[in-house]
């Protein structure tokens, strides 16, 4: 249970003060790069950290000192999910990812940006239709992250709500025997998707992938592929989304320069990536043999939980890490870094610019519907349940 707990006391401590890391993190931050998350565990002496600093993530990260597996703790120790992209080291993941780069090239994504637009245009339209105070949770963050989502895959519109439904079930039905139903009915869906793939690749991610490798790709790691990306880049997007509109209501002044000179503040987007930090830590990675991460020993079997949020806010100090859409070039790690960085930033970074740039242009007045509201934000699962908006 050691790595599961390990990634428990992570989650605790990534609780934030509105866009903020929490005073426990803080505290942590101060204590250095490297902070014991876990004291050694009796019976295999192993010891949990968290990682704080940006230089000690980039190089655990980057290393192959350490796995993703989960190779201890609970009963799906050392057992990789197929096409679970995150859970793969070497020489395995190399293949697979090298396999689906293919689906994210510069030209597809320039070919998928006009579907983009219209998804986000049409999104925008409803919601001024509507008119306000609006929840933008489930009006604009969800509808456009899902959409894109689906449709970059190849999953049906006419069949996205059913699909989403099940899946949100899957993990959110307090009973067992009813996560295991949803479960099922998803991976029955995608089943049937992936087989109609096979037998008529279209232009979506499924097409891309059967088309150019075909067999080389096994059905449950097409599947697992499909599934990951959906939950994963569904709700992460949808919580970027969420948490960049609340960011535009507080920050006005901001925006402002954005809307109406855009060519003014070309890095604008990595400074939104990086003070949201839409995934505030990484699962932990296992140390294959002892290693040196700055200048602390970390020994064979050890965890180190990442935590990107820290990092993100480490590089400028309290209070220079406030909110600045004008700065130069800030770094960040919010996609990861080394051979698990994120293999869809360039959907979602085109997602991001193109909803949040519109946002700006179609309710320049957009703000809290009711400011004295308690709106939380971190960790996931999504947790922005209500964001009541008014322009």
């Amino acid at each position: 249970m050691f790595a599961e707990n390990n990634a428990v006391r992570g989650t605790e401590i990534h609780r934030r003060e509105q866009f903020d890391p929490g005073p426990e993190l803080r505290s942590l931050m101060a204590e250095g790069p490297m902070s014991i998350l876990e004291a050694d565990d009796p019976a295999e002496g192993r010891t949990g950290w968290l990682a704080t600093g940006y230089d000690e993530i980039r190089q655990v990260l980057g290393s192959d000192k350490f796995s993703a597996k989960l190779l201890y703790g609970g009963t799906v120790a050392g057992r990789i999910w197929p096409g679970f992209l995150n859970q793969y080291d070497p020489p395995e993941h190399t293949r697979l990812r090298r396999m689906l780069t293919s689906a994210f090239t510069v030209r597809r994504m320039q070919g998928f940006r006009p579907r983009i637009e219209l998804i986000v245009e049409a999104t925008l339209d409803d919601i001024e239709a509507t008119g306000g105070p609006v929840d933008f949770v489930p009006r604009f963050a969800w509808p456009i992250a899902t959409t894109v989502t689906c449709d970059f895959i190849g999953i049906p519109r006419d069949d996205q709500a059913d699909l989403s439904r099940a899946l949100l079930a899957s993990r959110s039905e307090r009973t067992g025997k009813r996560r295991v139903a949803a479960g099922n009915k998803f991976w029955t869906y995608m089943s049937q998707v992936a087989a109609q793939a096979r037998r008529d690749p279209g232009d979506n991610m499924f097409g891309a992938v059967v088309r150019e490798h075909g067999d080389a790709i096994t059905d449950a790691e097409l599947l697992g592929v499909a599934a990951f990306i959906i939950g994963a880049a569904g709700d992460q997007v949808a919580r970027f989304l969420a948490a960049g509109a609340w960011l535009i209501a507080e920050h006005p002044e901001q925006f402002a320069v954005l809307r109406d000179k855009p060519d003014t503040i070309p890095d604008w987007l990595n400074e939104v990536a990086r003070y949201l930090t839409s995934d505030e830590k990484t699962t932990p990675r296992i140390a294959l043999e002892d290693v040196y991460i700055g200048d602390q020993l970390v020994k064979a079997g050890d965890a180190v939980t990442c935590s990107l949020l820290a990092a993100n806010r480490r590089n400028f100090p309290a209070p220079e890490d406030q909110f600045d859409i004008t700065r130069e070039r800030p770094a960040h790690v919010t996609f990861g870094h080394g051979i698990h960085h994120c293999l869809g930033r360039p959907l979602a970074e085109m997602v991001f610019r193109t909803a949040i740039t519109a946002l700006t242009r179609r309710f320049p007045t957009l703000r809290l519907a009711e400011p004295g509201r308690e709106i939380k934000l971190g960790p996931p699962p999504f947790d922005v349940e209500v964001l009541l908006l008014d322009w």
